[in-house]
């Protein structure tokens, strides 16, 4: 090749190449907040006031390039001071500092035309279901989640420390007696103490954090809610058994295009949901760009006059299909105490679909202090190896929606940091020895599976559960029950329980007692074998359904006012399994002996009545719960029902037979119960429960239907049952309940910084037929309940707000064909009380 050739063929590749020949300038470092050095996410930066940049990720870093010698980088955020920093000789490891100033949200007139956010966030609700990625067919990633839990210095606390910190505490923390005063005066710490006492909480903090855990997990979605996520690694420290997994997966919405956005399972107004744009104020704060696209910057809350549980923050509308890029948000109202921010950030992933790649929790506990130091806890989820529409079939999905590897507690470090995104730091380290060492020598996994035997009702001790429910109880026909419930546990077998009680009712003056053995065949399946015989006392003309066992913690009072109960001595047998994915069927048989306290039937024999109290009934039945949609927590050793979205149904199906095992009556009884509660935007939340059964034939009335009542004048509101009907009031062989309950939360009433009422109505309404009227009419006040039972109520909850229940008042009133002359009578007077956990919270 001649020199003329090779001239040509250079600049040819110059001319077609010419990034080859390009210099390109990178820069990088962290932004931080000037006052808490707190990471800031998607802060905007231009550089060399162009329309190139970037925006920081989700923990504050940023890592630029341009073809261009980087001079200034402008950094702005909303609700801080706009930095202009001039580029020196360092271009990487820069940490920047913003400045936070107040932000003026107040709505303002625009004039002319309308809201320029408006045009915006319309396009962006417009094409929510192109953006939404679980809306794709299928997809699949694996993420990797690390959550903490420390104290942080509040730098914006003044109080003095001594008012905090006990004296026992300063003795601990410095090795030496602190300087009281004398008996009957105020403590007093000289301040040399204190600034010791806090140099040592300072020099913990920094070594270490007061709880860290990680999480590996891989998940499978297809369109529209086939769900599974395999945890392949787990680390909790102090902990060895996995049974916090969940919590990286509860704390906020995977998206942010759902309707409501969940955070800490409390549900907010969406603000690009469908009509937030009549609900919400928008203000456009800024416009950047990234190449060809346009990125708006909205700010947003909830309009002056409206009252909703809504969000306020920052979004980050990318003009590539109207997506979003990145949002931060918080709730709009809070009583202080509990401060939550959210962060998620988008990736335009193989140039189609918008999905979410980081996503932050952080939490501020304000009224868990120690002087100046405040609980704080942080959540990290970072999302990798994003597939878009992989092959997946129905046959990969269950009703296990988070599935715990027998193997995920055990990986080694080479494994973990296959899938770190940083190595852990020398805190992390420290964290993992000092508690781990502690859990080992204080066996944290023992108390916390006593935490949550405690929750399901059982008190380990070794091998064997003491069941709490047995201990103490109390209704009006028993007046006090003492007792002692006793089963094994895992400890002894895995595959097989057995237990009994022993009780005694000191108003009907019974002795109760039962024994019992359950075999699981098949953990995965609910696969289970029953066996019992108990002599107990059981609600007269109650339903009870298997598999659907309610207590206090649920709302369940009603059971506080039974007032005529039926001494059973009763043989069962059950076989319980599940199929369909969703449904959980049971199998039963029953022979009972039932003695009641009044004549609960009335026979004919030469012209002579024979009234009858005592009844032996032989039966089989088969019945199911169906929860579709409910989702469970696998582990290796447990599974936990993480509740589902739609309606749950039990049935239960029961043939009496005569002549089998001394049965003395032949009848076919059928018995139905659906619930759900419905989330509705911008009214609160509306709850129904539906109740029916049927018997075919005449049986002792102990066996019918006695009305779901729950009537005192003054006495605890029981949901779903009828406040202001008398106990045993009307008799049924066929009847028909519904119960409507709407909570409209804080929309009636803005709550104050002290004072957050929640009002709440209800509709109840009932009917019921009685055939064969001469065989129950030595009962004395029952009636038949053929014309349509009605009442109405008003509810003011969460009057008293005491974190673990909230308390209120209410009334209910009787009106209709069964309502009394006395005014005063159709009226009962309730009073609420609500746990975190109860159904209709």
């Amino acid at each position: 090749m001649n020199f003329r050739s090779a001239l040509i063929s250079f600049l040819l590749l110059f001319l077609f190449f010419p990034g080859h020949s390009q210099e390109l300038y990178y820069i990088s470092g962290k932004i931080v907040d000037s006052k808490t050095h707190a990471p800031m996410a998607f802060v905007n930066i231009v550089i060399n006031n162009s329309n190139f940049g970037g925006t920081t990720d989700i923990d504050g870093k940023f890592r630029l390039k341009t073809s261009q010698k980087i001079r200034t980088l402008e950094c702005s955020y909303v609700g801080y001071r706009t930095l202009t920093y001039q580029v020196g000789n360092k271009t990487s490891g820069l940490i920047l500092e913003l400045e936070q100033k107040e932000i003026d949200l107040r709505e303002v007139e625009i004039l002319p035309g309308i809201n320029p956010a408006h045009r915006i966030i319309r396009n962006t609700i417009e094409n929510r279901d192109i953006n939404d990625p679980e809306k794709v067919k299928s997809f699949s990633y694996t993420s990797y989640d690390k959550t903490i839990f420390t104290v942080d210095s509040d730098t914006t606390i003044k109080e003095d420390f001594s008012a905090l910190v006990d004296t026992s505490m300063i003795k601990q923390l410095k090795g030496m007696d602190a300087n009281l005063t004398p008996p009957g005066d105020s403590l007093k710490i000289d301040s040399a103490t204190i600034d010791s006492a806090s140099k040592i909480i300072d020099r913990l903090i920094g070594k270490q954090y007061l709880f860290l855990m990680e999480n590996v997990t891989k998940r499978k979605f297809m369109a529209p809610d086939k769900n599974y996520n395999k945890v392949i690694a787990t680390k909790m420290s102090g902990f060895k058994d996995p049974i916090l997994v969940f919590l990286a997966t509860q704390i906020q919405s995977f998206s942010f295009y759902h309707p409501f956005i969940t955070i800490f399972q409390r549900d907010y107004v969406n603000p690009i949901g469908a009509g937030s744009l009549s609900k919400y104020f928008y203000k456009l704060e800024d416009t950047t760009y990234t190449g060809k696209d346009t990125v708006y910057i909205i700010s947003f809350r909830p309009k002056k006059g409206t009252n909703f549980e809504g969000l306020k923050g920052v979004i980050a509308i990318n003009t590539n299909h109207w997506a979003i890029q990145n949002v931060t948000a918080e709730p709009y109202s809070g009583d202080g105490g509990l401060v939550i921010r959210i962060n998620q950030l988008y990736e335009f992933i193989d140039n189609r679909q918008w999905f979410p790649i980081q996503l932050n929790t952080d939490v501020s506990f304000n009224n868990l202090r120690i002087g100046k130091y405040k609980a704080v806890g942080s959540g990290r989820s970072y999302i990798r190896d994003i597939v878009l529409n992989p092959d997946l079939v129905r046959r990969e999905f269950s009703s296990i929606d988070i599935d715990v590897d027998k193997d995920a507690t055990i990986r080694d470090e080479a494994y973990w940091n296959q899938y770190r995104v940083d190595s852990l730091t020398p805190k992390d380290r420290e964290t993992y020895k000092v508690l781990d060492s502690v859990g080992k020598a204080n066996n944290f996994d023992k108390a916390s599976k006593t935490l949550l035997a405690l929750i399901s009702g059982r008190l380990p001790l070794g091998p064997i559960d003491l069941d709490i429910a047995r201990f103490i109880g109390y209704s009006t026909y028993e007046g006090i029950v003492l007792g002692i419930g006793l089963h094994t546990n895992d400890r002894l077998s895995t595959w097989f329980k057995v237990g009994g009680f022993y009780q005694y009712a000191f108003a009907s003056k019974t002795s109760k007692f039962g024994i019992d053995i359950s075999f699981l065949v098949n953990r995965r399946h609910d696969v289970r074998i029953d066996a019992g015989f108990s002599q107990d006392l059981f609600e007269a003309g109650g339903v009870r359904f298997p598999n659907n066992s309610e207590t206090l913690l649920d709302g369940n009072f009603r059971s506080l006012m039974i007032k005529k109960m039926d001494l059973t001595r009763s043989f069962d047998l059950s076989f319980h399994f599940r199929a369909l994915k969703f449904m959980l069927f049971n199998l039963t048989f029953n022979h009972d002996f039932k003695q009641t306290g009044t004549y609960d039937y009335a026979t004919q024999i030469e012209g002579v009545t024979l009234l009858k109290n005592e009844f032996i009934f032989t039966e089989i039945g088969a019945g199911f719960k169906w929860a579709y949609g409910e989702k469970f927590l696998q582990t290796p050793k447990a599974r936990i029902s993480l509740g589902t979205n739609y309606p749950v149904v039990f049935f239960q199906y029961t043939r009496g037979i005569k002549n089998f095992l001394s049965g003395q009556y032949d009848y076919n009884k059928f018995d139905l119960k659906i619930r759900k509660t419905f989330n509705i935007k911008f009214l609160g939340k509306f709850s129904f429960q539906f109740n029916a059964g049927y018997v075919d034939a005449a049986i002792p009335a102990c066996n019918l239907y006695y009305g779901n009542a729950s009537y005192r004048l003054i006495t605890f509101f029981a949901p779903f049952s009828f406040a202001t009907m008398r106990m045993n009031e009307f008799l049924s062989d066929t009847y028909l309940g519904l119960y409507l309950y709407h909570d409209f939360g804080s929309l009636l009433f803005k709550p104050k910084k002290w004072f957050h009422p929640e009002f709440a109505i209800a509709q109840n309404f009932g009917i019921g037929w009685l055939s064969n009227k001469e065989k129950y009419s030595y009962i004395y006040g029952t009636r038949e309940m053929n014309l349509g039972y009605y009442e109405s109520g008003l509810l003011i909850n969460n009057i008293i707000n005491i974190k673990l229940l909230n308390i209120g008042i209410g009334a209910f009133y009787r009106w209709g064909p069964y309502s009394f002359d006395n005014v005063g009578d159709n009226f009962a007077y309730k009073v609420s009380i609500f746990f975190p956990m109860s159904k209709l919270n």
